[in-house]
């Protein structure tokens, strides 16, 4: 049993070099298919993100290509000079094969570690190899075992836990401040990449209101339209300030658009309701005094990436518990991979083993009664493949379900019936 895992992340190779060997949309199919038909035999499975790009070879140790015949294929299906990328290349072969799988599922080699988007990119990556027909064995377990460790470390580590993104942040602050959103009016004061962003974490939300203003009445009216929302002229900001309950300010202005003075007036005309303020201006687009005032909470973009920072951090320190259990879950897995091609091993020898014996002893009987006719010679062969089939039958079945269990059990089933009918292992060893 030998796997092999090679390509580039965004650790080894910028972003031109992924690019290049990139295997998008229909180019994955049809990869697999050619490496099919190149490597015959051979288990295939492709990972391929913005980020990564990684081919999961599996097979025997005579047919599974050697890294140097897979990036041959990776230059000569891209066209591709071997310059642009093989320097990048990084190889892990059996079990730090599954170790950098489960590793990648359980997003510990993300550029943003803990983001959940690459679980279902390895589920992709599995079913689309599955469909193709690109899959055996070992890579049906490899790949359905990482899905259950990427699973198990997300439950363990929390190591998904927190937003890192400033409008993420933003929108996490809310939810603390305010229980429910469908009796809430939002505002967001501008219309560029920032509100966008915002908007698009607060949608989920479910406000009762979006409000959208700008200097320009045109990108506020755009900005509104594709979420539902309701465009205010930026000269009635003041009457929009208190209408809102949650307040997303991300303009480019030189100088504060609110001061003291007027949020003092927009509070009084709210009577005193809380109300959350969210700005994320660089400079700032209120004056920080208004954190002063009751009923209000006002957070700067310092305040927000401080907490994105510490988010960060609690996922950095996850990342050697969540190693533990990859780790753990590795030899495991590697483990039952082994006993599985055993298991196997130990049935073909016994079905071989069986039919020589039966073979023999037929040669025997019908050498010494040459009297036999053509169809008493056929009626005895076939009374004694059943009485094969039928000795066999539970020893089978035994093993067929030891191939699924790498516990103790399923180790000693396999070793009695190699005892017991003097089988051995030298398939198991040639492949470790």
């Amino acid at each position: 049993m030998k796997l092999l895992a090679l390509g580039v992340d965004h650790h080894s190779a910028p972003q031109p070099v992924r690019e290049a060997i990139a295997f998008d949309g229909s180019r994955r199919r049809e990869g697999l298919e050619a490496l099919k038909g190149r490597f015959p035999g051979v288990e295939f499975a492709i990972l391929s993100t913005c980020n990564r790009v990684e081919v999961y070879a599996a097979g025997d140790p005579s047919t599974i290509p050697q890294v140097g015949d897979l990036t041959q294929f990776l230059a000569e299906f891209h066209g591709v000079d071997l310059g642009v990328f093989a320097t990048h290349l990084v190889d892990y072969h059996d079990e730090e094969a599954i170790e950098h799988l489960f590793r990648v599922a359980s997003s510990i080699e993300s550029l943003v570690i803990g983001e959940g988007q690459i679980q279902g990119q390895v589920r992709e990556a599995y079913e689309a190899a599955r469909e193709a027909e690109a899959v055996g064995p070992i890579l049906h377990e490899v790949f359905q075992q990482s899905a259950r460790v990427g699973k198990r470390v997300r439950e363990a580590t929390g190591m998904d836990r927190g937003r890192l993104s400033i409008a993420s942040v933003a929108v996490d602050v809310a939810r603390r401040v305010f229980d429910r959103f469908d009796d809430k009016a939002v505002l967001v004061i501008g219309a560029g990449k920032m509100a966008e962003l915002t908007l698009r974490h607060l949608a989920p939300l479910r406000p009762g209101r979006i409000l959208v203003t700008n200097r320009s009445p045109e990108r506020a009216q755009e900005a509104a339209r594709a979420w539902g929302g309701r465009a205010l002229p930026f000269e009635e900001l003041e009457s929009a300030l208190v209408e809102a309950d949650v307040v997303v300010s991300t303009t480019a202005s030189a100088e504060p658009i609110v001061s003291f003075a007027t949020y003092s007036r927009v509070l009084k005309a709210r009577r005193y309701r809380h109300s959350l303020i969210l700005d994320i201006a660089v400079p700032r687009d209120f004056d920080p005094r208004i954190n002063d005032l009751e009923t209000v909470t006002l957070y700067s973009v310092d305040d927000l990436q401080a907490q994105a920072d510490a988010n960060r951090s609690e996922r950095l320190r996850a990342v050697e518990a969540a190693s533990a259990i990859v780790q753990e879950e590795t030899a495991s897995c590697a483990d039952a991979i082994r006993h599985r091609h055993l298991a196997g091993s130990i049935l073909r020898q016994l079905g071989d083993y069986s039919d020589a014996v039966r073979s023999r002893e037929l040669d025997r009987l019908f050498a010494s009664r040459p009297h036999l006719s053509e169809d008493d010679r056929k009626a005895i062969a076939q009374t004694l493949h059943r009485f094969q089939n039928q000795l066999l039958h539970h020893p089978r079945s035994a093993l067929r379900s030891a191939t699924g269990a790498a516990d103790g059990h399923g180790r000693s089933l396999v070793d009695a019936v190699r005892h017991l009918f003097g089988l051995g292992q030298s398939e198991a060893r040639d492949d470790r």
